[in-house]
């Protein structure tokens, strides 16, 4: 989003573009948002320009509204053409001197807006309105809006086909500091139920509830005024019973048809199986120092909670890869150590960022006997993201149903395309953190939904009569009879090939996506159906699945308020263009189609039909609108020299190099232009392009002096010093960090440090051993100090030997602790080191009488140490 100070380049000399005002307008309904950003810019110079400028949009939103505004005068609406045909009509209006305004897709995430003929004195307001579903984030069981104000440099280079024919100038990444103007962001919530509670993990901001005096709608502004975001603006709303089963349906009366959405955040409990875990991580210098803490807490806390009978491995990458074992190990006390030690030594220092060649390695020595999960922690700052998506979905298919991918996005500007395509070609989900939130929850949700088997056959029944024919839902061919289990009940307890329908014809009923997602717990499930003219939904949609535990379904009654609008309709479609370019749609999938040759010409015919029925930008349409002019306008219009690159402003969070992590202080120094590539790339300040990549591109390796050595080209010493400054802060940092961990917490508060410092204390196997480590953990100084629980245990356990009831002692003592001090905060986060150290206490103690006994002993013990003041 170009709400950063607009410019062009003419001789190498930076031009702005006054950027005079900057609205951004979001309304969100229950788990929908619209958006629409408006920007308005004034030519002060006195020739006419043309300018280009890039900004990004959420990876699953659906850009559907273009119009710009011309001096408060006049408005000309884009419409939906082929990329093509709308690039054409461009370049020949702003030939004749016509204003023009042309809105194309770079990537899934990233878009560009060409402004076309300027003229001097000129106001010109562009709108851009897109639609998005929002995600579930589970670390706060509330929706999470995300608003992309950072266009993150990407390691490579943009080589999409796809911009064949296009205005688009892909890789030209400049960036100005000057900012002229005021942010007005206002966000309107109108929920279905109570809003209970509104925050941003990356703003300030000031809440309105209850307005007109009505508690499901909430207003939301920033509370200080600012220039510019410097970092994603991040949204959480939790509102009464979101996570509730619900289907809508709207009408849409230009095309006459009617969309059903269905959506649900399940919460039902299968058991676990034998699984590997291959944990790949992003070392790269993208990752800074806040994103790669994040990264190593979270593989600390995976490891911590697997279970005895797992494989694991641990991959890191960046412009190289490697591994930390040949192939998975089995969990043990050696290997587990070994892991940890790597997660608590881990640093960016890997250089770029090559996903694919890590990726592929852990695939191909992944184990044969067993399913396995992979899981991506990254920032995602990458060009090749179509690569990577089709290597992941080739291997995802090669196993069926023993291969998963999970991802989770790290940091402030992560690419959204990039960890939600992995995922979805991986048939995982993804979760995203900023550097200000905490990850534990969302970490361990995403552990204990890779160690449960996969769901099979599904099946959504939409409409009365089986248009699509499926395969009819036979509960009688499972082998053993088991009970069903409910999609929403939290008590333990191959899809089918897609319907036989002409797939080139028949589009009476357009499911999206067409292979229903793998459905999770505490995981939002969303699905679309659009159907024809005049076909009516079911009055109850019903869903059905087979898990290793037995059938699965749930009715979820058709809301009877029927919508009136498109915003629904142009979700689906979005899915539907997903599917296509995804190659998971039901031309790709149909059996009828089962090894044939998809011509691409078919596939862009489709999207195209979709963007210019729906009004969408995709990968092959594009907005376009012109502006007519009089012979005088035209004849000032036609003096224009050249089209200027607008630059993207260099965000402050950004200014980190690629690969040693430059901060701030970059903002302030004058520059002309700055392409910038993760670890690779090339650093313009006005100076030696090539001294500075040597300077910089060291990889952090050698110490500050190594960056520094050659400063021929840098006559100010701005560079050299800046360089030195930066270590000597860092070393110093480094000390008062020491400093301040050398200080002992209190263990008596429920803080994640002092969940991390007890399950340090837990072995591979699950036990809490009674040593010196535990002992003083409790502030005691030998086992003397639990002298009368010890004495309850042997009453108990008289057949034990002295060696097994301390070991009793121990774990009681750990389970008390954990339930009773951290549970309060922390129960998702130690849920499964706890399941563990359960599993020890149930195999010492006889019965289940004996256990319950002991146990309630050392949550007695455990509540008068906390209240003990000494």
């Amino acid at each position: 989003m170009p709400i950063y100070g607009l410019c062009f380049v003419i001789q190498q000399e930076l031009k702005p573009i006054p950027l005079q005002n900057v609205v951004v307008e979001a309304n969100i309904v229950d788990m929908i948002a619209e958006v629409t950003i408006s920007q308005t810019y004034k030519n002060i110079e006195k020739d006419t320009i043309e300018a280009l400028y890039k900004f990004p949009i959420y990876e699953a939103a659906a850009i559907c509204g273009f119009e710009a505004e011309i001096d408060g005068q006049r408005k000309v609406k884009g419409i939906v053409k082929e990329s093509q045909e709308a690039a054409k009509e461009y370049t020949e209006a702003v030939q004749k001197g016509h204003g023009a305004y042309l809105l194309e897709s770079e990537s899934k995430d990233v878009f560009q807006c060409s402004v076309g003929n300027i003229t001097s004195g000129q106001t010109i307001v562009i709108k851009i309105t897109y639609v998005t579903e929002l995600k579930h984030d589970s670390e706060s069981e509330k929706i999470r809006f995300a608003l992309p104000t950072n266009i993150a440099p990407r390691y490579g280079s943009s080589t999409s086909s796809s911009n064949d024919g296009k205005i688009l100038n892909p890789d030209v990444v400049s960036y100005s500091s000057k900012a002229d103007y005021y942010l007005d962001l206002t966000v309107t919530c109108r929920m279905t139920s109570t809003i209970q509670n509104i925050e941003s993990p990356s703003h300030k901001i000031s809440t309105e509830m209850n307005i007109d005096e009505n508690p499901k709608i909430s207003k939301i502004t920033l509370t200080e005024q600012i220039t510019y975001l410097e970092k994603d603006f991040i949204l959480v709303v939790k509102s009464k019973d979101l996570d509730q089963p619900r289907a809508f349906v709207e009408y849409n009366p230009e095309t006459q048809t009617n969309c059903i959405m269905l959506t649900l955040v399940p919460k039902f409990s299968l058991n676990t199986t034998i699984s590997e875990l291959i944990f790949v991580v992003d070392r790269s210098g993208s990752m800074g120092i806040e994103p790669m803490k994040k990264a190593a807490q979270a593989l600390e806390l995976l490891l911590r909670s697997l279970s005895e009978d797992c494989y694991f491995n641990v991959v890191s990458f960046g412009s190289r890869y490697d591994s930390l074992f040949p192939k998975s190990q089995l969990y043990s006390e050696t290997s587990l150590s070994k892991a940890l030690n790597l997660a608590q030594t881990m640093t960016s220092n890997y250089g770029g960022t090559e996903i694919y060649s890590a990726l592929e390695w852990a695939f191909e020595n992944s184990r044969d006997d067993m399913p396995t999960s992979v899981f991506l922690i990254t920032d995602g700052e990458v060009w090749n993201v179509d690569q990577i998506e089709k290597l992941v979905s080739k291997n995802e298919e090669k196993k069926k149903d023993d291969l998963r991918l999970f991802s989770l996005g790290i940091g402030d500007s992560v690419s959204h395309n990039l960890v939600e395509s992995v995922a979805r070609a991986g048939k995982g989900y993804a979760q995203f953190v900023t550097n200000d939130e905490r990850m534990d929850k969302k970490v361990i949700g995403m552990l204990k939904n890779a160690l449960k088997p996969p769901i099979k056959d599904y099946n959504i029944t939409w409409t009365d009569v089986n248009f699509l024919e499926e395969k009819k839902f036979d509960e009688a061919s499972i082998e053993v009879v088991k009970p069903t289990i409910s999609f929403m009940s939290d008590d333990n307890v191959e899809p089918p090939p897609p319907p036989p329908i002409d797939i080139f014809t028949d589009t009476k009923v357009q499911q999206a996506p067409y292979i229903i997602p793998p459905i999770y717990p505490g995981v939002r499930f969303i699905v679309y159906c659009i159907l024809e003219k005049n076909i009516e939904p079911c009055k109850v949609i019903t869903l059905k699945a087979v898990s290793q535990d037995g059938p699965m379904k749930l009715d979820i009654p058709l809301d009877p308020v029927t919508l009136q609008g498109s915003k629904i309709h142009r979700l689906a479609a979005r899915k539907l263009i997903q599917d296509l370019d995804d190659e998971k749609s039901f031309i790709h999938k149909h059996p009828k189609n089962t090894n044939k040759h998809i011509p691409a010409s078919l596939i862009k015919e489709h999207i195209v039909k979709l963007g210019k029925t729906f009004n969408l930008a995709s990968k092959y349409t594009s907005f376009i609108a012109i502006d007519e002019r009089n012979n005088e306008t035209i004849s000032e219009a036609q003096t224009i020299p050249q089209i200027r690159e607008i630059p993207q402003f260099f965000s402050r969070k950004s200014h980190k190099s690629r690969s040693i992590g430059i901060s701030n202080q970059l903002s302030s120094m004058p520059l002309v232009t700055c392409s910038l590539r993760d670890g690779g790339g090339a650093y313009n300040f006005g100076g030696s392009t090539r001294k500075m990549k040597k300077q910089v591109l060291s990889r952090a390796r050698g110490s500050s002096q190594d960056l520094t050595q050659d400063t021929s080209t840098d006559s100010s010493g701005i560079l050299s010093n800046f360089f030195q400054n930066l270590f000597s802060k860092k070393s110093s940092n480094v000390q008062s960090s020491q400093t301040k961990d050398n200080i002992i917490n209190n263990h008596k508060e429920s803080k994640i440090e002092n969940l991390f410092e007890f399950l340090g204390l837990q072995s591979f196997n699950g036990k809490f051993l009674p040593n010196k480590s535990f002992y003083e953990f409790f502030y005691k100084n030998d086992l003397n100090d639990f002298i009368n629980l010890k004495k309850e245990i042997e009453k108990e356990l008289s057949n034990l030997s002295k060696e097994e009831i301390e070991e009793v002692l121990s774990n009681s003592i750990a389970i008390a602790y954990l339930k009773i001090i951290m549970f309060d905060n922390f129960k998702d986060e130690c849920e499964m080191c706890y399941e563990k150290v359960e599993k020890v206490l149930k195999k010492m103690i006889e019965t289940k009488e004996k256990e319950d006994i002991i146990i309630e002993k050392a949550e007695e013990w455990v509540k008068n140490w906390v209240n003990d003041s000494s």
